[in-house]
Formats: C-alpha cells, sequence, structure tokens
C-alpha cells in the first residue's frame, strides 16, 4: 500500500517541475525511497527530479538517496537520445527510398516539456501508412527481425530500442467509430503535407516548451515529420482514454495533458471535435485530474467517479507483462472486463458493444480499411 504522504510528495514535485517559481515544503519524514520507487512507476522521475534539484539543502534527500535520484533520471535522458538515434538511423534508411515517417506520441509530446528527455518513454512510435509494406521490406532486408502479433503496426526491436512501426495510427478495425477518427488524424496530416508544398508552413521553432532542433513540421536534421498540435492532442485523448479503459492510467498521463493544455492550440474547436468524437466525458475527467496534479482543485472537490479513478492510478497491479499473444490478448480481455464500467461513464461507446467490435474485427473484417 502506498503511503498517502508519498503520494502528495509526487503532486508537490511535479507542481514545482511545472511551475519553477512555486515554494513547496518538504517534510522532514519524508520517505524518499518509496517517492523514488512511485515516480518510477508512475513515468514522472524526470520531471520530479526537476524540482528536487531546485530544493533547499536542508529539504532534499540524503546525498545517497539523491545519487540514486540523480543516477535513474540521467539513465533515462541516454534512453531518450538512444532512442532518437535509432529513430535517425530509420530515417536514413526509409528516406532513401522516398517514404516518409511521421513520429507519435512519444517524441511528439516530449517536445512541449519544459525538459523533453524527461518525459519518459519506453518505445519509438512511427506511422508510415500507404508505405507501410516498402518500409517492412527495407526493415528485413537489413536483417531486423519483425513481429506482426497486432494488424495496425510492425514491431521489432533495433539497438536496444523496442519500436512500432504503424500502418494504422489507431486499432480501428472493427470500430465505425474509431474508423471515422482514423480518417479525421490522416486529413490531418494530409493538410499538413499540403500547406508544405504549397510554402505556407512556419521556420519558426515550436512554440514554449519546444525541443531544441525542431523546426516547421521535421525534426531538424531528419525527415521525420512532427504531427500538427492538433493531431498529437486528439491521438493523445484517444491513446489515454484507451489505457483508462485498460486500467493503465498513470501520473505521466495527466502531467501530459498538463503539458500539452498549456500549448497554443484551436481549443473551440478541439471542444467540437471532442464532442464530435465522444471524447468530452473523457476530456472532462482529465482535465479535472490535471486541476488536482496541478494543485488547482483538491481532491476532495471532485464527483465520487473522478475521485475513484485518480485513486485508482496509484492502485495498479505490479504483476510482469505476458509476452506471448495470447495472453496478451487474454489479460487485454479480462482488464476491458473488469474496467466495463468505464466505457459507460467515460467513453464513446459500450464495453460489451467495444468487445463485439473487437471480436468482429478479428474474426471477419480481416483486413484494415479505413
Amino acid at each position: 500500500m502506498i503511503e498517502a504522504e508519498t503520494i502528495e510528495l509526487l503532486l508537490l514535485l511535479i507542481r514545482k517541475a511545472l511551475n519553477p517559481d512555486l515554494t513547496i515544503e518538504i517534510p522532514a519524514d519524508t520517505n524518499w525511497e518509496e517517492a523514488l520507487d512511485l515516480a518510477i512507476s508512475q513515468g514522472v522521475l524526470g520531471v520530479c527530479f526537476e524540482a528536487v534539484e531546485k530544493l533547499p539543502a536542508n529539504q532534499r534527500p540524503a546525498l545517497e538517496m539523491l545519487i540514486q535520484w540523480y543516477g535513474h533520471t540521467e539513465k533515462q535522458s541516454l534512453q531518450y537520445e538512444q532512442t532518437w538515434d535509432v529513430a535517425r538511423k530509420l530515417d536514413r534508411l526509409w528516406s532513401a527510398a522516398g517514404i516518409q515517417a511521421t513520429v507519435l506520441k512519444g517524441r511528439a509530446i516530449a517536445q512541449y516539456y519544459p525538459v523533453p528527455n524527461h518525459r519518459y518513454s519506453c518505445d519509438l512510435d512511427v506511422f508510415i501508412g500507404h508505405d507501410w509494406e516498402k518500409a517492412c521490406e527495407l526493415l528485413d532486408g537489413k536483417g531486423v527481425q519483425l513481429e506482426f502479433e497486432v494488424y495496425k503496426e510492425a514491431e521489432f526491436t533495433l539497438d536496444g530500442v523496442y519500436v512500432e512501426c504503424h500502418r494504422c495510427i489507431t486499432p480501428f478495425r472493427g470500430n465505425k467509430h474509431l474508423q471515422v477518427f482514423e480518417r479525421y488524424l490522416r486529413g490531418l496530416l494530409e493538410s499538413s503535407r499540403v500547406q508544405d508544398v504549397l510554402g505556407c508552413f512556419s521556420t519558426k521553432a515550436h512554440p514554449q516548451g519546444a525541443e531544441q532542433g525542431v523546426q516547421g513540421r521535421f525534426f531538424e536534421g531528419t525527415t521525420l515529420a512532427c504531427p500538427p498540435l492538433m493531431f498529437t492532442v486528439m491521438l493523445y485523448v484517444e491513446h489515454a482514454l484507451g489505457d483508462f479503459q485498460q486500467g493503465k492510467l498513470s501520473l505521466k498521463h495527466i502531467v501530459d495533458w498538463a503539458v500539452l493544455r498549456k500549448q497554443d492550440v484551436d481549443w473551440k474547436a478541439f471542444e467540437t471535435r471532442c464532442k464530435e468524437f465522444k471524447f468530452d466525458r473523457f476530456v472532462a475527467l482529465i482535465e479535472a485530474l490535471a486541476d488536482v496534479v496541478e494543485g488547482k482543485k483538491e481532491l476532495e472537490s471532485l464527483s465520487p467517479s473522478y475521485r475513484e479513478a485518480f485513486e485508482e492510478i496509484f492502485q495498479q497491479s505490479e504483476s510482469s507483462k505476458p509476452r506471448s499473444w495470447f495472453k496478451k490478448r487474454v489479460n487485454l480481455f479480462f482488464n476491458i472486463i473488469k474496467n466495463g464500467k468505464k466505457f459507460s461513464q467515460f467513453g464513446y461507446t459500450s464495453m460489451p458493444s467495444f468487445l463485439f467490435g473487437a471480436m468482429w474485427g478479428h474474426f471477419v473484417e480481416k483486413k484494415a480499411r479505413v
């Protein structure tokens, strides 16, 4: 059982990291070892360390523990750079064949963080689209061992980095709602490409929080496309909702939203689209949870279902992830059943309808047609 004081400490550190001018008080009896373990498991280690290193000397952890925090954060930063080395390597392979890849999620979100390499990501996601088979053939020709367990992507490990090479952005097979959403996301990418052709894209760096080296629509020194901000925000919502419905929501999801909602996006258009795709109830939840994390609202002021969602973040199972495709599918099925009420409370469809669509897509609708 995680101590309430440890959770409160992590929230204080996150608030300090997101608002460096904020003054916080760290209790003298703080369990820094438990806080470190929780920060790692919740994917917010690097963000929390930004606050730890700004604390007055008398509020910091003991030197040995401080070194542990620093070491884990440096390891994460090295992983961040290693992942991008692999991204550049893939870009050289694919761009030589005229294949355009778009970076999804991880780095596309991290660029908006105050310190991008402090946003934890365990893998690299890229979207290829219609050139997906050609991209896979090039990888196979280089001796990369590809796995096709999931229809929407090819999975592989390159130089120690796990990569998902997407032919689909979302798991839309058998799900008419996500099929429409998939077309919308692809339309955003296509509109961005058209703007490039017309010479209308900006040569200025990304807005506040953008990592150094990202200009226009591409990451510096590569032809890897950086998706439009609206694309990143909308995909975040869909992906976070899916994780939430599987019982996998974490503090990292909440911090992602706290960072993204500060960016210069057309929020009126965003609100309209969320209502259209029935994401609005989940957005209201994630907004409220972000308010709690940032200290703008007290948890006790939220509705019971919102409080339950927040408290559940810290009750996730510590069990190891299954390796085989069959066990993964079985585990996913039972997670969805267990979290069934979240579909009716915050999702765009009921849990039975979602499962029926998934089974229909697996057994009947084999091809992923947009």
